[in-house]
């Protein structure tokens, strides 16, 4: 493709780029003309970034806006910066960057060069869109096919391992004798689900907040275990019927390729309230009356399994949340009474540690224990030392030790959290901080963390796991404890248009964040606001009259698009002491 559009536009070099996989930087995937030394300098040394930059680079807007963006003198114009010297060692003075648009989104761009100066007619730009865009539509089909593809290998792999075993081996007495054995030796869950599914000989899943627990998956049916993933979301927390608690049901489990499995399931009941789901494949009809007496005993087995681990969690959780209460926020024991009382509980805060903070202000208390309990007591038995989960204020927060992982390494923990803590239909985020190394440092990374969320909500920030590097350069903010500064360089800037507009009763503050977030675009900005586009106009030069800056200068609109980024910011920022 970079071949094709230097020789037939003739231009000196020509190269694709692509966004990574994070999506977070665009890198040069073809090229031709351009040497391995301007190669390695654009990818590994000054990236074109997508986000945290206060002025996009020529690509990163044409892969942002979907339109073409040229520099006719790469050496003096200021969003080439970062790539002047390259480009002079390369020897190009202008560029033209042109999005690859495809039905799905911008695939990337198209990066023209010429060596001497070259300003790009309308004609010229069209054209190169017009390729651009013929581009991209064979890029989007070669990925189309390629996922086509896999889909039908995935598809083929799951038709090819459907086989099963349905044949009676147990009496009666055996599945008795074996499964109450387990438990009086205190057999965990996935042992009794792997003992039923050996005395079935048919895969067995045990559903419940602990997560899904496959057993015997050495009796193959994977669409019935692709089936059950798929049913997660509707069966958990479901307040069976009472011909659901006398036992095992059938059920049809839809699957991605529109058609149905037979499945059977049976719940795990404490107290009226189904804790678990056990599934197998079905239909019960077919199934032997010693198979259905081997799933309700171990349902019943199950029930105080699950009522041990909740009990050994609560203990745990009551106790972890009056400690994290001491860690985060005082009266805060000396740090060598803290560290020994940690330590004989099996926690170790001279570890570096992860803190995950999420709100549960959508959940009750008690429910929030309900559903952490199983993940909280596994956590507990599979980790040395153990992690500190707990209540802070609205928050479930985990000190999670990190050793010599890296913090991304605990984004599975965290996302988990969150899931378990979600609601129907409403938002839930999750702040990931650290690493901690400090125990007196937990209440400054709890609130970095809680300032996290709270700006992702005013943001509107949907469903996630957040990391300070997430956010962009609003991260680097938020661990500015003392916003003194902050507040003043705001003031500075936004101050006459907060006082005006309380003066007179206008929307001046308003109207410049539209304005911004419209890139001043008059008539998008009239259209969000309801008014006339004059109206934005005069609003405009009102604007620069009061803060004294052109909004038309690259390093006025700088400060301004800080300035309101800070006031966001300033807003989750506790005060001192307010942890």
């Amino acid at each position: 493709m970079a071949r094709t559009s230097s020789e037939l536009m003739g231009y000196d070099f020509c190269s694709v780029t692509v966004p990574d996989q994070s999506n977070s930087v665009l890198l040069i995937k073809g090229s031709h003309g351009l040497t391995d030394e301007y190669i390695q300098d654009v990818n590994a040394l000054h990236p074109i970034r997508l986000r945290g930059m206060s002025l996009p680079s020529p690509s990163t807007q044409a892969f942002t806006l979907g339109i073409p963006v040229s520099v006719e003198d790469t050496a003096t114009n200021p969003s080439f910066v970062p790539w002047a010297a390259a480009a002079r060692h390369q020897g190009f003075t202008s560029m033209i960057a042109v999005p690859l648009n495809a039905p799905g989104g911008t695939l990337g761009t198209l990066n023209c060069f010429t060596r001497l100066p070259h300003a790009f007619e309308n004609d010229e730009v069209s054209l190169l869109t017009v390729l651009a865009d013929q581009a991209a539509v064979a890029m989007n089909t070669a990925q189309l096919r390629a996922d086509q593809a896999r889909t039908i290998a995935e598809q083929k792999s799951l038709n090819e391992s459907l086989e099963k075993q349905y044949e009676l081996q147990r009496k009666v007495a055996e599945v008795h004798n074996r499964l109450t054995s387990l438990t009086l030796e205190g057999g965990g869950i996935a042992e009794v689900g792997n003992a039923l599914a050996e005395l079935l000989e048919r895969p067995v899943v045990i559903q419940s907040d602990q997560g899904n627990a496959v057993c015997g998956s050495e009796y193959g049916a994977d669409d019935f275990l692709d089936g059950v993933a798929g049913e997660a979301e509707q069966v958990q927390g479901e307040s069976p019927n009472s011909d659901a608690i006398s036992g095992p049901s059938d059920i049809r489990l839809p699957l991605h390729n529109g058609s149905t499995v037979s499945a059977v399931r049976a719940p795990v009941v404490i107290k009226e309230e189904v804790v678990a789901w056990i599934w197998t494949t079905g239909p019960l009809t077919k199934m032997a009356p010693l198979h259905r007496r081997a799933i309700e005993h171990a349902a019943t087995v199950m029930a105080l399994e699950f009522l041990y681990t909740r009990s050994g969690a609560a203990s745990v959780w009551y106790r972890t949340g009056e400690l994290l209460s001491h860690i985060i926020r005082g009266p805060r024991p000396s740090t060598s009474v803290l560290l020994a009382e940690t330590q004989r509980l099996g926690y170790d805060l001279l570890q570096p540690h992860a803190l995950i903070a999420a709100p549960h202000d959508q959940v009750p208390e008690d429910e929030v224990l309900r559903r952490l309990a199983g993940k909280v007591n596994r956590w507990n038995h599979d980790n040395v030392p153990k992690p500190l989960v707990g209540l802070h204020k609205d928050y479930v927060v985990a000190l999670w030790p990190l050793g010599r992982r890296p913090l991304e390494s605990v984004r599975d923990i965290a996302e988990q959290i969150r899931q378990s803590l979600t609601e129907a239909e409403t938002s839930q985020l999750v702040a990931l901080t650290g690493p901690v190394t400090d125990p007196n440092a937990y209440e400054e990374a709890f609130s970095i963390a809680r300032g996290a969320v709270e700006l992702a909500r005013l943001k509107g920030t949907p469903s996630q796991t957040l990391l300070l590097t997430d956010l962009g350069i609003a991260g680097l903010f938020l661990q500015t404890q003392d916003s003194a500064g902050l507040r003043s360089f705001c003031d500075r800037i936004l101050g006459p248009l907060h006082r005006y507009d309380a003066t007179n009763g206008a929307a001046l503050l308003q109207t410049l964040t539209v304005l911004m977030n419209n890139n001043l675009d008059a008539q998008m900005t009239a259209e969000h606001l309801t008014v006339n586009t004059t109206t934005i106009t005069q609003r405009r030069n009102l604007i620069e009259q009061l803060v004294g800056l052109d909004l038309s200068n690259v390093t006025a609109l700088t400060q301004v698009s800080a300035a309101l980024q800070l006031e966001e910011i300033i807003a989750v920022i506790p005060s001192p002491g307010h942890g």
